[in-house]
């Protein structure tokens, strides 16, 4: 019964089962953090268990389309949901004025990660990791191979964090970022996902061989479904993070507007 058929790999639970742990560690080191935050960290727990360890996670083997649905998972809800969550913040405010805060500080102002952090950097990865491992050979090697395949999924993890810190921006991220450029940043990713699902949907033969082997005759068809989830799948997580973003920028001007008339308010008052 395909219910039953969880995917049990050891490294992949031991890595969710880490995070967890550091998760609940933080928290009852920070008792402050935001309800929110802990909402969000949980449910980005919660997704990465689905895409990695539930039964969508083993017939993920066999059929591009659910494969396709993993991958989305990862890259467009499960980062972002952690994003939302602050985790470098709240690590840090776990760490305490200690060894382990000083390290991570130094991290985060290193040159190196200004340079992979920029959002010109972090969108070209996140395309490039896209484009690169669906029309090269890597995609059909990670499918039989487990340790490709892990690290398959380390890189779309990566390049997700890449994308979508800059954009989210609750931990400290190197550089500025005004809210104009963050929605020129998601409306451009746009096409480049879709461009992406619809060279899969309108390929005339079948790109991987292992699910050539397993599906036969459906193959084709089922690669179809797959660039269609990556087309719509896609548009519509881009559309939703554009209107997330623009009512973030919304409640951002207005605490401004607050701000502002305040200090005037306090102005007037002194003279």
């Amino acid at each position: 019964m395909v219910l039953l058929r969880w995917h049990a790999d050891p490294v992949v639970a031991a890595g969710i089962a880490l995070l967890a742990f550091a998760g609940i560690w933080a928290v009852r080191r920070v008792p402050s953090v935001p309800r929110a935050r802990r909402r969000w960290f949980s449910l980005a727990l919660l997704v990465l268990v689905l895409a990695l360890m539930s039964p969508l996670a083993t017939v993920a083997e066999e059929r591009f389309s659910v494969h396709m649905v993993q991958h989305l998972l990862l890259s467009y809800v499960a980062v972002p949901f952690l994003a939302l969550s602050a985790p470098v913040t709240v690590a840090l405010q776990a760490l305490g004025p200690g060894r382990g805060r000083r390290r991570l500080l130094a991290v985060l102002h290193s040159r190196v990660l200004a340079v992979v952090a920029h959002p010109v950097v972090a969108w070209v990865a996140f395309a490039v990791v896209m484009y690169v491992t669906h029309f090269s050979p890597l995609y059909d090697a990670a499918l039989g191979s487990s340790v490709l395949h892990g690290l398959e999924h380390v890189l779309y993890l990566s390049a997700a964090c890449l994308f979508w810190w800059p954009v989210v921006r609750r931990d400290p991220v190197p550089g500025s970022f005004p809210w104009p450029a963050r929605l020129l940043y998601l409306f451009l990713a746009m096409p480049l996902q879709s461009f992406l699902g619809v060279a899969i949907y309108s390929s005339d033969s079948v790109l991987y061989d292992h699910y050539a082997a397993r599906l036969w005759a459906g193959a084709l068809a089922d690669q179809q479904l797959a660039g269609a989830l990556m087309w719509g799948a896609g548009d519509a997580a881009m559309l939703t993070a554009l209107a997330c973003a623009l009512a973030a920028w919304m409640r951002h001007d207005a605490r401004e507007t607050v701000r502002l008339d305040a200090q005037l308010d306090a102005l007037r008052a002194g003279r």
